[in-house]
């Protein structure tokens, strides 16, 4: 166990140092390697406990701290996920309050624990330390670290939607990589606790085991957020907001409903009209931004108009036009030499996964099979 800890602490200093040496960092890229180091030092720490442990506590000084700062991991993939998923995130003062249980609890704990005589911290721990303080910090730990996952799945969640209303194509945008890991860290957290809460009650092994046992699962846990973290790139930096000054713009003042019914209606026949005549929908990078650029409407007024009138989100209000495109174009026979995603290509798909989705959702059936019935 313990060349697993030493691999986690060793593969969480090398991925903070990628982060460091990352060009054009994001603010997202900054808690990515706050979170790297909160790692390093937990299993670090993890690693010198166990070196205590099977020495006879040569650095005693350092017993029992490190898992401390697994308070921190919460509120920093929080901020990260925040970075990532909000376009002007910015930190403000009541944000600080995300650090107020690790604050409160690092001072309790050094003066419970940390400050105490070298002897006595060993008596302490070689006897399963049954005081309540323990229990509190690991109760606290554990409802910080789940709550933290739940919170974090659901800004995931609400950001694939936003996203559906603005970009056309989300790979590398849908954070679908993320969310796996909120989910997994949530059911790996949530085991961890419970077995730490029931060991204290119940004492069916020793802290040690569990310990190593739990942070070499966080050598995995690191590797896999340092693998796609350092890879994600932004998310809202081609999406820019056009403010437009349009007859179509939304107005301060309340109108009639009637009224609103009439712009909605000019609005759809200038926006149908755009996308049939002109094929936007074929650029691959196409957004909300740039469609509203094209019809000078303000992009608030657009995805409301697609919302409430058309019953859709501008993802699949997109790809509808790119589906349509594609099955007139796979029957032209000057297209026989293409193949099905060199088709799918031409239309303004840019990846295989995400066209079959599209075809199977408005079609009901694959492009294949849609292609041998047609044909």
């Amino acid at each position: 166990m313990n060349i697993l800890l030493i691999i986690g602490f060793a593969m969480s200093c090398f991925l903070g140092f990628l982060v460091i040496g990352k060009k054009n960092k994001m603010p997202s890229d900054f808690f990515l390697l706050y979170i790297f180091i909160v790692y390093a030092i937990t299993i670090g720490g993890t690693y010198i406990d166990e070196y205590n442990h099977e020495n006879n506590y040569p650095l005693p000084q350092l017993v029992n701290v490190s898992w401390l700062f697994l308070l921190l991991h919460g509120p920093f993939f929080w901020f990260y996920v925040k970075y990532l998923t909000f376009e002007n995130m910015k930190i403000r003062y009541v944000h600080t309050l995300h650090f107020l249980p690790f604050i409160i609890y690092f001072v309790f704990h050094y003066f419970n624990f940390v400050s105490l005589p070298a002897v006595e911290k060993i008596a302490l721990i070689n006897q399963h330390d049954t005081r309540l303080a323990p229990k509190i910090g690991v109760f606290i730990l554990g409802l910080s670290t789940v709550g933290y996952n739940f919170v974090v799945i659901d800004l995931i969640k609400k950001h694939r939607k936003n996203i559906k209303n603005k970009f056309s194509s989300l790979e590398k945008i849908d954070l679908n990589w993320l969310q796996t890991f909120a989910y997994a860290s949530l059911v790996i957290f949530s085991l961890k606790t419970l077995l730490f809460n029931l060991n204290n009650h119940l004492q069916f092994t020793n802290d040690h085991i569990l310990s190593q046992i739990s942070f070499s699962f966080s050598t995995v846990y690191v590797f896999y957020i340092g693998y796609f973290g350092i890879r994600q790139g932004r998310i809202f930096v081609d999406y820019h907001a056009v403010e437009a000054e349009h007859p179509f713009s939304p107005k301060k003042q309340n109108k009639p409903k009637t009224i609103e019914k009439k712009d909605y209606s000019q609005i759809i026949s200038k926006l149908t009209g755009l996308m049939e005549q002109e094929l936007p929908y074929l650029d691959p990078e196409f957004n909300l931004a740039k469609l509203s650029k094209l019809i000078k409407v303000k992009p608030e007024m657009l995805s409301e108009v697609l919302n409430s009138s058309l019953n859709q989100n501008f993802f699949d209000f997109v790809n509808k036009y790119r589906i349509e495109d594609f099955k007139i174009k796979c029957l032209d026979k000057e297209n026989k030499h293409f193949s099905v995603m060199g088709i799918a290509y031409e239309c303004g798909f840019n990846s295989k996964a995400a066209f079959y989705r599209a075809f199977n959702k408005f079609e009901g059936i694959s492009p294949t099979t849609y292609i041998s019935k047609v044909s």
